[in-house]
């Protein structure tokens, strides 16, 4: 098995379970209301260490009672925290979740605003022993497109890019990533024709022309698509019961690493992916909703599904 880096966010969650999602200047009233442990950098590290891969974190987290819950957690599931520093504010995240399951998200970078070059030379020596180097965008341009720079002298470094929250990537990242996953919203927005009509495998192909090697399109319960120069395939969702669709995204990502991390090929690693995240939507919050290995197991074998684990 190769080992895995991630490189990104770690936030606190502020969750508010709501009736209906609210409207421009208008004031609601929560049913309920939790704190949890976040971060798309940190739910990939924890999902992809929950299901079995070796994770070590990069990041930034405040000098607060909030850093050091999630540094706690972390490690609680078995992710090496060496590459996280603590200075100034932790991240926080401001997340209304309807009774259908669907979310807004309001996100303060606070720490994972300040990571420097000068962090990612400090853990180089992993960076350049993992086989896989998660990536998304709630941390500065510059830093991403550094990491890529350096990692590019490992040839057996593989970087994978979760696209979000949906911006601009430069032609340089562009160029060092070798998988881009992203949802149908980051997609549009990536491929330069939001609201067009454009379908989604013409959106795919314009940014398979520009150089990226591998794309995956979650699709939310319409399942995902993984495409190549070579390749292009739907791979269905697994019909589950959503009560919240917070930590899904992040599940399937680290899921799909752990199972590149293992030599799965790409469409077993995607298929294994939608199985995890399908138990996550029927869970509350981001990390909580993860499952473990053997969980993903047991809902393999109760649901009938035939698939190597």
């Amino acid at each position: 098995m190769g080992k895995i880096a991630v490189v990104g966010s770690l936030n606190i969650d502020f969750i508010s379970n709501v009736h209906e999602l609210p409207k421009v200047g208008e004031t609601i009233t929560a049913t309920k209301f939790k704190v949890s442990p976040g971060g798309k950098g940190a739910n990939q590290a924890i999902a992809a260490a929950k299901l079995g891969g070796d994770v070590e974190m990069i990041g930034r987290v405040g000098c607060d009672e909030f850093g050091e819950l999630l540094i706690e957690n972390l490690s609680k599931e078995d992710v090496s925290t060496k590459g996280i520093k603590k200075e100034g504010d932790t991240g926080r995240t401001f997340i209304n979740v309807d009774h259908k399951g669907e979310n807004t998200i309001t996100y303060v970078p606070g720490a994972n605003g300040e990571i420097t070059k000068e962090d990612i030379d400090k853990n180089l020596y992993t960076l350049s022993q993992s086989s896989y180097i998660l990536l998304q965008q709630e941390i500065e341009e510059e830093i991403l497109e550094y990491v890529v720079e350096r990692v590019s002298s490992f040839p057996e470094c593989k970087v994978i890019m979760n696209a979000a929250p949906a911006r601009h990537i430069n032609e340089k990242i562009i160029r060092g990533v070798h998988t881009l996953i992203v949802n149908e919203v980051e997609l549009e927005y990536l491929s330069g024709k939001e609201n067009s009509d454009m379908n989604i495998e013409e959106n795919i192909h314009r940014l398979l022309n520009q150089g990226i090697k591998k794309i995956i399109v979650t699709l939310g319960e319409k399942g995902a698509i993984f495409a190549s120069q070579s390749k292009y395939k739907h791979i269905p969702a697994i019909k589950t019961s959503a009560v919240d669709t917070t930590g899904a995204g992040d599940t399937f990502i680290g899921a799909y690493v752990v199972a590149k991390s293992e030599g799965q090929p790409d469409i077993e690693a995607v298929e294994f992916s939608t199985k995890a995240s399908a138990i996550a939507v029927t869970r509350n919050g981001a990390q909580p909703s993860i499952p473990t290995r053997e969980e993903l197991e047991q809902f393999v074998k109760k649901s009938g599904i035939i698939h190597r684990l």
